[in-house]
């Protein structure tokens, strides 16, 4: 009975293994699967026979993934190219390169402090000037505004009814108005005229 037992579930799982086997729910690609699992895939590709793809599957895989260790290194018409455009250098080159660059940010630091220094002396000159100037200039702005304050009060009084002067039609009315005491102005020096005639006809 026992043994019948053992042999039942040996079947059983045989057949779960089968089942599993069979049954991929991942509905990945054969290749990926190897990769997911951790596997080398095999070489399927145009594009991974070339040298560069060849040299990232030995970076990855190591000597399991059967490229020769020669062609991972540079060909002596590549390091000549390499050379000729200048992509590696000797380290005592760059040090002394970057020695001279670091020696100009210190003599342009030097100078600029200098600089800074030297208008550090003219600076309350230059804000008592700046100052001044500030002044005079809010003055001129305070007389320009209260004439304009007063331009828009008197138009606004005119017309009966406030406007914001930044209306297009302001500025019609501020024309109109503008001809009105002109003509308004015109007529009192031809009454002006016209009185003296009179005083010096009488």
């Amino acid at each position: 009975m026992l043994r019948n037992w053992r042999i039942f579930a040996r079947n059983f799982a045989n057949s779960n293994e089968e089942i599993a086997a069979k049954v991929d729910i991942s509905f990945l690609r054969p290749r990926h699967r190897i990769i997911a699992a951790g596997g080398m895939p095999p070489i399927q590709f145009d594009s991974e026979r070339e040298r560069a793809a060849r040299r990232e599957r030995f970076g990855r895989y190591g000597l399991a993934s059967g490229v020769p260790v020669a062609e991972l290194f540079p060909t002596a018409e590549e390091i000549e190219e390499e050379q000729a455009i200048g992509l590696f250098r000797e380290f005592k080159e760059v040090k002394k390169e970057y020695e001279e660059i670091q020696k100009k940010k210190k003599e342009a630091a030097v100078a600029r402090l200098a600089e800074l220094e030297k208008n550090l002396k003219k600076y309350p000159a230059a804000l008592a000037k700046y100052e001044a100037s500030l002044v005079k200039q809010e003055r001129e702005k305070d007389e320009k505004e209260v004439a304009l304050e007063k331009r828009i009060r008197e138009i606004q009084e005119y017309f009966g009814y406030w406007m914001d002067p930044k209306d297009p039609r302001f500025e019609v009315m501020l024309q109109q108005k503008e001809a009105e005491e002109k003509k308004a102005a015109k007529m009192a020096k031809r009454d002006e005229i016209q009185k003296k005639r009179y005083a010096e006809n009488v």
